[in-house]
């Protein structure tokens, strides 16, 4: 197995295992009690692929989990453009500070500080991308999967850049530190289109975990209220501290 395929493997069971830890009956939305405790034996029961390169990622009995990132940032060639920066300035800031530290004085102390703005993110952009990576993987069910009868989607929210404000009627504003895909009414009505063929969707990130019955999506949207997505504005850094001795003479 090559490196970049054990990280990838890594990353999705980090990601089921988070779902397995934090997964409550208030995330759900369109579950029976019933429904909600199978799912919780099918996240249970769910192991990886043996054929790890291949879909789905996880399999039960008669049953599948399809594990992807989704992103809110812009998204290029290689994935999130957020994500390709990050590395770029994770990589710069440590070799440029070695270098500093290399050429400091013996028995000085060296302190440096890296950083640049977060990338534009947006509503359009986590929608684009969760649609882009459906169809894609969609695309590996149908040529790759037999017949089962349950399947999952689980979607990494691999950034927390978007807010969202859900408002009821004479009520005041909730504030998630995240985008919540049970409020995204036009969203959540294109993926019910493919309510024959996956049963689930779960989108995962630090803040929340949500869990959708797609077949539900209908009754789920009749309620849906008022609703804005808001990017966060920031900052993203790394700081360096290092000392170099001097050796000395035993």
């Amino acid at each position: 197995m090559s490196k970049n395929q054990e990280n990838q493997d890594n990353i999705e069971q980090r990601c089921l295992d988070l779902v397995k830890s934090k997964i409550n009956k208030e995330d759900c939305f369109g579950m029976s009690d019933q429904q909600y405790n199978e799912l919780q034996k099918w996240l249970n029961d769910a192991k990886p692929n043996q054929n790890s390169n291949e879909f789905p990622d996880f399999i039960f009995e008669d049953g599948f989990i399809e594990h992807f990132a989704v992103t809110s940032s812009s998204e290029g060639k290689k994935g999130a453009k957020q994500k390709q920066e990050s590395l770029n300035l994770k990589r710069k800031s440590e070799t440029t500070f070695l270098s500093n530290l290399d050429s400091s004085k013996a028995d000085m102390l060296v302190s440096k500080s890296f950083s640049r703005p977060f990338e534009q993110h947006s509503h359009l952009n986590i929608v684009n991308s969760i649609k882009k990576n459906w169809l894609k993987h969609i695309k590996s069910y149908e040529k790759k999967m037999s017949p089962s009868k349950h399947g999952i989607f689980l979607l990494d929210y691999i950034d927390f850049n978007i807010h969202t404000a859900i408002s009821k009627e004479n009520e005041p504003a909730e504030i998630f530190e995240s985008y919540r895909i049970s409020a995204d009414k036009d969203l959540l009505e294109w993926i019910h289109t493919f309510k024959d063929k996956i049963d689930y969707l779960i989108l995962s990130n630090p803040f929340s975990i949500e869990v959708i019955r797609i077949d539900q999506i209908l009754k789920i949207v009749e309620s849906t209220p008022r609703v804005t997505y808001a990017p966060i504005i920031g900052m993203e850094s790394h700081k360096y501290i290092g000392f170099k001795s001097m050796k000395r003479d035993i």
